[in-house]
């Protein structure tokens, strides 16, 4: 395990384009776990990827502190409500693995790459070497996305493996 101290990430008021202005600010686990779940409970399963988000709440709970104990969450808020969640977990090779799940009331307004930019400037901060990403060869609008980002596929097989090259 690595243990690594996560600068602050800086609260960003963005856009969507819907026109509405949503807070993408660091997560902080005390605070937030109950409203990361609540967005993860009421998440459309036909917008899973690869077996995440987990199904039960106690799943989910679980997954929720995992991540909180070994990464670094930013979420993205409405109205006090979590409707976009991004977490990045550091490897043995000063790399991160990256996983993003937007509400399915807020895809396909651009959140999800707001976020991933934010995130891709705050890794390079940070100091780590890359960014790797797994996704469904299928969901092709996300891969489109990390493709614009400049993620490449480095294993394309069942799943896509994507890299990108901070240094």
């Amino acid at each position: 395990m690595v243990t690594i101290l996560f600068p602050t990430f800086k609260d960003v008021i963005v856009r969507d384009k819907a026109g509405e202005e949503i807070i993408v600010r660091q997560y902080y686990h005390e605070k937030d776990r109950e409203k990361l779940i609540e967005m993860y409970v009421n998440y459309n399963p036909n917008y899973s990827c690869l077996g995440l988000p987990p199904m039960t709440r106690t799943a989910i709970e679980n997954w929720i502190d995992y991540l909180s104990k070994n990464g670094f969450s930013i979420i993205a808020e409405k109205d006090e409500k979590v409707v976009g969640h991004l977490v990045i977990v550091p490897d043995e090779k000063n790399r991160v693995d990256l996983m993003i799940f937007i509400h399915q009331d807020y895809q396909n307004r651009g959140l999800g790459q707001e976020m991933m930019k934010l995130i891709i400037e705050y890794c390079k901060k940070a100091g780590f070497d890359g960014i790797m990403l797994v996704t469904e060869r299928t969901n092709a609008r996300a891969i489109h996305v990390y493709k614009k980002l400049g993620f490449e596929i480095v294993a394309p097989y069942y799943e896509f493996d994507m890299y990108l090259q901070l240094k």
